[in-house]
Order: C-alpha cells, then structure tokens, then sequence
C-alpha cells in the first residue's frame, strides 16, 4: 500500500491512473459472477489484480480495496475520507429521520451510537435468555416430523420476534411481512440502486410502509404508558429518554424510525448467519455431536432452559459461531462513497468514487488462517493461531463496526441451542453445499431447506 492513509495532494509524483478494471460481460459487466459466492469471486480476482481493482455490476462501477492492509484502513482511518451518506441518506429521508445511524459519519454517528449502545448491547440478551428460548420454542411448535422448513425465511421471521420482544418490548407478530417489504425495499432502491424510485409510489410499498408506521406507533404508546419501574430498560425507553445534539428531544418521526430499528437490525443479518451456522453444524456430524453434546449438558444443568453461565461454558458452540462468521461472513463488503482522494497501494482514489472495501476476504487468506478453506470450529481458541489485527472483520471495522455484535453472537448461541436440542434435522443429502447469493447480503437463498426427522425427547 503507498501511502494510503493521507490525502493524494501529499504524495508527490503519483501518477493518477484508474485501479485495473476485471474483465466481465456486456452491459452485465461483473455481476453474473459477483452473484453467487461473491467473496470467493473477489478472492479470485485479488490474487489476479493487487489489493485495489474496479469491477462493474450492472451499472454501476466498484473500486474494491482488499487485503489487510485494506482492513487496517477501514478500520483506523477511512472514516476521514469514506462517507456513508451517498449510501444510505436516501433510506433515512425515506424513513423520515436524520438520526437513521447507518446514514451517518463523524460526530452525529458517534452520538447515536452512545445513545444506543446500551440498548443494542451484549447484556440486552445475555438478561433475558429465557425468554429468547421460549419464544424459539413457540415459534416452532408446529414442527412436526418430516416437515421441510424453508431456512433463511423462517428464521428471518424468528430473529425478528426476538428482537422485537428484546430491543423494543413487542413481538412484531403478523406485521413482518411489511417490515420486510419496508427494508428490502429501500435496500433495492437506495442502497443497491437495482430499482428505481417510482417503486416507493406503488400501493403495495405504501400499505407496507403505512402497517409498519402503526406498529412504531403501538411500541412507543406502550412504552409511554408503561415506564421502565418493573422491567427491563430497553432501546426505545432510553430514546425516549435522550436529546439531540442541541439539547432538544427527537421529534416523533425519528422516534418512529428508531422504533423500527430493532426490527431491521437482524432480519437479514443475524437471520443468515443463523441460516449458514444451522448448515454448518448439519454438514459436520463430527461438530453436531461436540456441540449438541454441550448443549444437552447446558439444558439439563439449566432445568429445561439455558443460562448465561451456561452459555459462556460452552467452547464448541461458540467456535461454531466464530467460524460461521469467518466462512459466511454476512458482511464481507463495507460499500462507501470516497470525500476525499487518497492514495491506495499506488492508486489515487478520488471524490465520488463508489468503493467496496473487502472486509472479509482476510478470512481466505492462509496467512492470517491457515488452511482457509478448512471449516475448523477450534481455530480461534489455538494459542498458537496467527494474531493479527484486523484480520477477522466479521462485523466490518472503524466506526460502523456493527454496535449489536455482541447480541447478535449471544442470539445465535441461544438460538441454535435451542434449536439443537429440541430437534433433530437432515440437509437435503449428506454432502449438500449451500449457496451463497450476494444480494442484499450473502445469504443462502430461498432454495436452502432442511427436513425435520424428530422432535428430540
């Protein structure tokens, strides 16, 4: 990398010449091959290219910046010349608010996320994992033996009733289908760009957004006339509670926003990695029998249920979730819009360039994880494993490293546990390979489904 972390106007004699473009198709350029196992195409393309190379996906060109040294940028610097407002700014007018944090940079960021933090912190879980096992638990009462369950969308709709009930109080219940229409929608139009913006006139969108406006309105009246004296505080108690930066409190179309945060905040996420984590744990019998193996252990030790002692013992299901998120990382791209040019391995990178910074293509590299290729739940407890930071970048890094990491590791833990012991699932063969789609996240489609062959006593 030359000199990548200041401005391109310091560095003398740098000719300013574009990063080489990938070869890819006509009016499609790359996308056909981005579509699928996105990171493994990227990885491919890093060897071919250097660290910092342009790909097109559909119409719209990428610079992409890779390697550690891309991590080590992300993380420590970039927020001085990468914004998100490009990005984002377009679903936070569409939500209303101008405190939707994931379209924010510098100084308004860092004060939403101390507002939030609590709210979207590890102990927001690890408090109420009961209640997390019973709500899996009655989600899935009506899983019977031989029934094929559709993954990725049942636990889209599971993870949301968790963190409906957790992060704000109320279970979003049959308004899920609007929240989803709500999300995947303004991801395609403002974020993706692969729809245009006339969609958000359509009736369909606009009774979804007017159901999903309703239910923000039932979670903040409920929190009103029930204060936090006889339970938890949670996120929408402590925006309630808050004031802007000027000293004012927020007016109710951004508390209407924020209330659907909790909604948004795994739907897609935690839900894939649930998804690619149940795969993983079904595609190794040897990983099965170590984890449900603890997992057991942790249930009869907790009289049917977990507790978060429980969940700190238990070695095997927590490598699972790490090397989940290593090999299905949910987040491998940090896409950003550059605000001001700087230098990247020998390139200078300029104002309005649309980057894509890999984040998880350090995950492949046999360097930082020896055989990379090898799911290895054991991996990350090794003391002799290669330490380098920034190599494991699950939750992106710098600024907008994912506030809710800590409850999203926690939910999966739960999650599955739950799962493991209450049941006994088959992939569709012994030696079925799951895809990964790229698109809105890297998730493994709606193809991906397992067969339920008991409940377990």
């Amino acid at each position: 990398m030359n000199n990548a972390h200041t401005p391109h106007l310091s560095t003398p004699g740098l000719t300013p010449r574009r990063p080489p473009l990938a070869s890819g198709l006509p009016l499609l350029g790359n996308a056909l091959s981005f579509r699928t196992h996105p990171v493994r195409y990227l990885l491919g393309l890093y060897h071919e290219h250097g660290p910092v190379f342009r790909v097109r996906l559909l119409n719209r060109e990428y610079t992409i910046l890779a390697g550690l040294e891309a991590n080590r940028f992300l993380a420590r610097e970039a927020g001085e010349y990468l914004g998100s407002g490009e990005l984002f700014g377009g679903f936070a007018l569409e939500m209303g608010s101008e405190i939707f944090m994931v379209a924010l940079d510098g100084a308004p960021h860092r004060y939403q996320r101390k507002l939030q933090r609590r709210g979207f912190g590890r102990e927001s879980f690890i408090t109420r994992i009961d209640e997390v096992v019973q709500l899996t638990r009655t989600f899935t009462s009506a899983w019977r033996p031989g029934a094929r369950i559709t993954v990725f969308p049942t636990l889209q709709r599971l993870v949301t009733e968790h963190l409906g009930r957790v992060l704000g109080t109320l279970p979003c219940g049959d308004a899920f289908d609007a929240l989803w229409t709500l999300l995947n929608t303004n991801m395609n139009v403002h974020v993706m760009k692969t729809h245009p913006k006339w969609v958000l006139r359509l009736p369909p969108y606009q009774r979804a957004k007017a159901r999903a406006w309703a239910l923000a309105r039932r979670v903040l009246a409920w929190h009103r006339e029930n204060p936090p004296v006889d339970r938890p505080v949670d996120l929408i108690d402590d925006l309630l509670a808050a004031v802007d930066e000027d000293g004012k409190p927020f007016g109710e179309g951004e508390l209407m926003a924020a209330t659907l945060s909790p909604y948004f905040a795994g739907m897609d996420t935690v839900a894939s990695t649930l998804s690619f984590m149940l795969y993983a744990v079904l595609r190794h019998p040897d990983v099965l029998a170590r984890v449900r193996a603890e997992v057991d252990a942790a249930f009869a030790a907790g009289d049917g249920t977990l507790t978060a002692d429980a969940l700190r013992a238990m070695p095997a299901l927590h490598g699972l979730a790490l090397e989940t998120l290593r090999v299905y990382s949910v987040a491998p791209f940090t896409p950003r819009t550059v605000t001001q040019a700087f230098d990247f391995g020998g390139y200078r990178i300029e104002p309005g360039t649309q980057v894509m910074v890999a984040n998880g293509l350090t995950h492949f590299l046999p360097e930082y994880f020896p055989e990379p290729q090898r799911f290895d739940i054991d991996r990350h407890a090794r003391a002799d494993r290669p330490k380098v930071a920034n190599a494991y970048a699950p939750f992106t890094l710098g600024s907008h490293t994912c506030l809710g990491a800590g409850m999203a590791e926690t939910q999966l833990m739960v999650t599955l546990a739950t799962l493991l012991h209450d049941f006994d699932f088959a992939l569709p063969t012994p030696d079925y390979e799951v895809p990964v789609l790229a698109a809105p996240i890297p998730n493994p489609g709606q193809g991906f489904k397992i067969t339920v062959q008991r409940r377990r006593p």
